[in-house]
């Protein structure tokens, strides 16, 4: 995949972050849609066993996959790149509040990793954003 060539509003930095929280994004969202079982018991532990529960580890996967993608693929458009990073933002958020509210029933030596990492890519994704001007 060729990455399109950096906008000078975006600077070094902040692109090479985009890049990376885009790229992992999407390379978690391949693993869970090959891997469902796998990816949610890293994140929910043992109730992600089943196979009806694999539908909605490959539904969360297949957004991952859009956001990441959509993401990577806008870098070179700084109006396109904000909205991208900022859904991408956005549904970090959710899964950081999810994940929040089910903090007792998510795995014990897992939980404030779930935590930080969701967590952690809502603040980047939202500060990368921001570091865009606005759309014209």
């Amino acid at each position: 995949m060729v990455i399109p060539a950096a906008d000078s509003r975006l600077g070094p930095w902040s692109r090479r972050a985009a890049v990376g929280l885009a790229a992992t994004r999407t390379a978690l969202g391949c693993v869970a849609l090959v891997a469902p079982q796998a990816a949610g018991r890293a994140w929910i532990g043992q109730g992600a066993n089943g196979r009806d529960r694999s539908v909605i580890v490959r539904a969360l996967a297949g957004r991952d996959v859009a956001l990441g993608l959509g993401a990577l693929l806008s870098l070179g458009t700084v109006a396109d790149a904000r909205r991208w990073l900022a859904m991408g933002a956005t549904s970090d958020f959710f899964d950081t509040a999810a994940s929040a509210a089910g903090f007792l029933v998510l795995p014990k030596r897992r939980r404030w990793l779930v935590l930080a990492a969701s967590g952690g890519a809502a603040c980047l994704g939202a500060a990368l954003a921001a570091t865009l001007p606005p759309p014209s």
